[in-house]
């Protein structure tokens, strides 16, 4: 999957969750940062578990070292293709 398809789907997913539903795929494009898209800290964290339940079966833990990369949106999509990929090994 490219870049561009991750960012997709971590719109998609975006739109899934009741705290960022007001969340377009066109914001996603615009936005660099995660304070741009109006997502708190907290909010990106909840995300981040809510992903990891519904997507990879609760088969990937959040990671310390993610949290640096959270602060762009760049960064969240490649913690987002992360998890995919580590689901992806732990079910091999």
């Amino acid at each position: 999957m490219s870049a561009d398809d991750y960012r997709t789907k971590f719109a998609d997913f975006l739109q899934t969750q009741p705290m960022t539903q007001g969340i377009t795929r066109e914001d996603v494009d615009r936005a660099t940062t995660r304070e741009e898209l109006g997502i708190s800290s907290l909010n990106i964290i909840l995300v981040l578990v809510n992903y990891i339940k519904e997507k990879a079966n609760d088969s990937v833990q959040l990671r310390p070292e993610w949290v640096s990369r959270l602060g762009d949106v760049e960064g969240i999509v490649s913690v987002v293709r992360e998890i995919d990929e580590s689901a992806l090994a732990a079910a091999k």
